[in-house]
């Protein structure tokens, strides 16, 4: 791990990882002389979607000296806007700087690190690494994968799978839990998303039932599924991922929790990275079934709709299936039946986090008047003219989701599943309800 050198603290917030701070970091490991350091720093932003559970930023540098050190950087520190409770981002950032040391022949290929470290008593994080986009193409979601480039993604997909296989049970597991990396339905897990996602599921339904809104494209899901899928889908939580716990025979290994374009980017292939793409941002690393991840992307607005949609998806299914199969020395006996009815309840990962994590956002719309989804939520009237760039980039990468989500319903039939399920039993968070102003909508 790239500890804090001694001398140094770990940074509070993202302004103090500047100039000075960052030249003090590359001295410690040797990677410039001593009398060298960096004279100017010129910072952008990362994307639309970066930024929810950590505030981030590009540094691009000048050294006072010729050097071959990496010039380009992307830097991580807690967050302004908290959309979880504190406790819940700090377990967060241990995730995040955990994945980033795994073993590399052990999972996902990632960016060179050059500070991973924490003292959670202090509430200090530290996250330095290589800015990989001056070499690599990150998919952001107006480039959505096509189908072979989805293909092209699966040994990767499958290897770190295979890796983690049966993660659920021995040496491993310890490890994983001491890291704080549980599995989807553990108890603490769940009681996470019980607590939060009422906090958002009424408002969410209320966005995705207005076919005027751009984000549905006249797709009203309450006049197509017949139930207000985000309430109901809250109130069985428990119930419906019930089937992919390894106690109940779900398959188990370690996920990367938000596998998606943001996080994802395309280069050629080289010693360095010999699968020809590296991954981001593992602060939702959890144990779960083996297509975990692959259902993830395949979920997430990041596809093409004609990748997710039924013959192609099969396609890129059986394709991950047959490649676990012939390498898999734990399930050998895992049915593409399994695997199938694996896939489709870890395809709502996201849509959960919609729910859950969005919360704030659908929040912050409808009581605030803040945000994108005002246009949906809000009191005032605002039309999507009157938003800026960053808030329009964020609704389009909301409505391909959104349409994924939906095809993912339909297609598996949640809506008659979820309604015939028990509710949950654990304790619940407070439900919000909608104001007066949408009400009368």
């Amino acid at each position: 791990m790239k500890t804090i050198p001694a001398g140094m603290k770990l940074p509070r917030n993202l302004g103090e990882i500047d100039a000075e701070y960052l030249t003090g970091i590359l001295r410690s490991q040797g990677l410039i002389e001593d009398s060298n350091s960096i004279v100017s720093v010129v910072e952008s932003g990362v994307g639309m979607t970066a930024g929810y559970f950590s505030d981030i930023k590009k540094m691009k540098v000048t050294f006072a000296e010729p050097t071959d050190c990496c010039d380009a950087f992307v830097a991580k520190a807690w967050p302004d806007f908290e959309m979880l409770p504190s406790e819940a981002i700090s377990d967060m950032f241990v995730k995040d700087i955990k994945g980033y040391m795994m073993a590399e022949d052990a999972f996902f290929p990632r960016p060179r690190v050059f500070l991973a470290d924490y003292d959670s008593s202090e509430n200090r994080w530290g996250l330095i690494m290589e800015d990989v986009s001056g070499f690599a193409q990150q998919k952001v979601h107006e480039q959505e994968l096509n189908l072979d480039e989805v293909l092209d993604l699966i040994p990767g997909l499958v290897d770190a799978a295979i890796a983690w296989e049966g993660c659920n049970e021995g040496s491993r597991l310890v490890d994983l839990q001491a890291a704080g990396i549980e599995h989807w339905c553990s108890d603490a897990n769940l009681a996470v998303y019980r607590e939060v996602m009422p906090g958002g599921a009424k408002l969410f339904d209320k966005v995705v039932s207005m076919p005027e809104s751009s984000l549905v494209n006249g797709c009203a899901w309450d006049q197509i599924l017949g139930v207000n899928a985000a309430e109901l889908f809250t109130n069985k939580l428990e119930a419906f991922f019930d089937a992919i716990k390894p106690e109940n025979g779900g398959t188990c290994t370690l996920s990367h929790g938000d596998l998606r374009g943001d996080n994802l980017f395309l280069c050629e292939k080289s010693p360095a990275y010999p699968e020809g793409w590296i991954t981001i941002d593992f602060q939702l690393l959890f144990q779960g079934p083996v297509p975990s991840d692959l259902a993830y992307l395949m979920s997430s607005g990041t596809v093409l709709p004609e990748v997710y949609q039924a013959e192609n998806r099969r396609i890129v299914q059986k394709r991950f299936y047959d490649l676990f199969m012939s390498k898999t020395q734990r399930y050998v006996d895992y049915s593409f039946a399994q695997f199938e009815r694996e896939y489709a309840i870890m395809s709502t990962v996201l849509f959960v986090y919609y729910v859950g994590m969005g919360g704030a956002i659908w929040r912050s719309a409808a009581f605030e008047n803040e945000g994108g989804a005002r246009v949906e939520l809000g009191s005032e009237g605002v039309t999507e003219m009157d938003l800026e760039a960053e808030d329009l980039r964020k609704r389009m990468w909301w409505a391909k989701a959104i349409a994924n989500f939906l095809e993912n319903f339909r297609s598996d039939d949640f809506a008659d599943k979820l309604t015939v399920l028990p509710d949950n039993v654990g304790a619940m968070g407070q439900w919000v309800e909608l104001p007066a102003h949408l009400r009368t909508r």
